[in-house]
């Protein structure tokens, strides 16, 4: 299927990169990402099929003349790769496409995968940010979820990120793990507050179908934090990341100043961003893509047909305002009263009665000209997002 990317209005605006390695050492027991574990030969092919499919994105419409203002490599675990693998491929897109003044270039790194050496290669490189996988303090409690490295390796790799130079990090954390007290999730904070990086997320569990700790609880064999628990450690982030000063700028991401994370927002304001590599989806006029999800059948559709795009969905105007005011309401500075009213299709808020009903109960406020989420509604924020759509 050749992607079809000319556009319905041309768009000048940045557009945001995606870039997905696939591979990892091993599987988190939480984990439904693309994800699969590592072959040296198969990773040798995916790279050149990586290379073939950002060497084609040049021409379309769509992006020809716009400008990269963010570059994210996710997966799977990026940093299982070489750094020269990852700097090959952050070069090969430089060598396609146009990057705005100061790009954020961010990889995704688990602890037990990087040393002073290879995260140094990495900056150099042009790797700006780095986004470290950390979720908990407590070993049992990384060893119950099944990561794949020890809390000294954890707080090793942020400080040889520091040595290295890398003054943009994020710390992945999360909260109402199988056994996790609110002791333990202080104790997280404490060590994430105390280290000092300049971006933290916060998330809470969520049970995938299909994966072990889903299969576990289903059969019993597992407890999880009751909601009131789980809900307490979310406000607990909240309270003490906010005093330690870091915006609590979107649901479950906190940033110093300065150090929202670019490729995030991308997501979060609805601008388009293109994904390279299996699995990876993108938004481009008014479109959705999504390229072949196993990684050997991504490489022969790139040696094949020059394109691994597996769907495509144009998406309909009911469509991409829904996306729009979901997307919206989830950064804490929330929607403009009348982009608000535009997406929901109203000329008066008091005339929804959906909408003064969440008012009046305090679940959405209107600040400033904008209509948020309050704090309050956080703790159902999905739910409050469904009964608007």
């Amino acid at each position: 299927m050749k992607p079809n990317l000319e556009p319905r209005t041309l768009n000048l605006e940045p557009f945001g990169l995606y870039i997905h390695i696939p591979y990892c050492l091993s599987r988190c027991h939480y984990c439904d990402f693309n994800s699969y574990r590592i072959d040296s030969v198969q990773v040798g092919q995916y790279l050149e099929a990586l290379g073939q499919e950002i060497a084609c994105c040049v021409t379309p419409e769509a992006i020809r003349h716009r400008r990269v203002c963010s570059v994210f490599f996710g997966g799977g675990t990026p940093s299982i790769l070489n750094a020269s693998q990852l700097i090959g491929v952050l070069d090969q897109c430089r060598s396609v496409f146009t990057f705005e003044t100061g790009a954020e270039v961010t990889l995704e790194a688990n602890p037990g995968t990087v040393d002073i050496p290879k995260l140094l290669a990495l900056r150099e490189g042009g790797v700006t940010r780095l986004s470290l996988g950390v979720q908990a303090v407590q070993d049992r409690l990384l060893q119950r979820i099944g990561r794949a490295h020890t809390v000294h390796e954890a707080q090793r790799a942020f400080w040889m990120a520091r040595e290295a130079g890398f003054s943009n990090i994020n710390l992945d954390l999360m909260f109402g793990l199988p056994g996790q007290s609110t002791d333990d999730w202080s104790k997280t904070l404490d060590w994430a507050i105390d280290a000092g990086p300049e971006h933290i997320s916060a998330y809470g569990l969520i049970l995938e179908e299909g994966t072990p700790l889903y299969k576990e609880h289903r059969q019993g064999e597992i407890g999880l934090p009751d909601e009131e628990t789980e809900a307490a450690m979310y406000r607990m982030a909240i309270d003490r990341l906010r005093d330690a000063g870091l915006e609590h700028y979107e649901i479950s991401n906190f940033a110093r100043q300065g150090f929202q994370c670019r490729h995030n927002l991308v997501y979060w304001q609805h601008q388009e961003y293109l994904g390279i590599g299996a699995g990876a989806h993108s938004f481009l006029a008014g479109r959705r893509f999504c390229n072949e999800l196993l990684p050997a059948r991504y490489v022969s559709a790139i040696a094949e047909r020059g394109t691994a795009i597996a769907s495509r969905e144009d998406l309909s105007a009911e469509m991409l305002r829904s996306e729009r005011l979901m997307l919206g309401l989830r950064l804490r500075g929330g929607l403009n009263v009348q982009t608000f009213k535009d997406l929901l299709g109203i000329e008066d808020l008091a005339v929804s009665d959906r909408v003064t009903r969440l008012l009046d109960d305090g679940f959405l406020r209107l600040q400033e000209g904008r209509v948020q989420i309050t704090e309050h509604g956080l703790l159902v924020a999905n739910e409050l997002i469904v009964q608007l759509l």
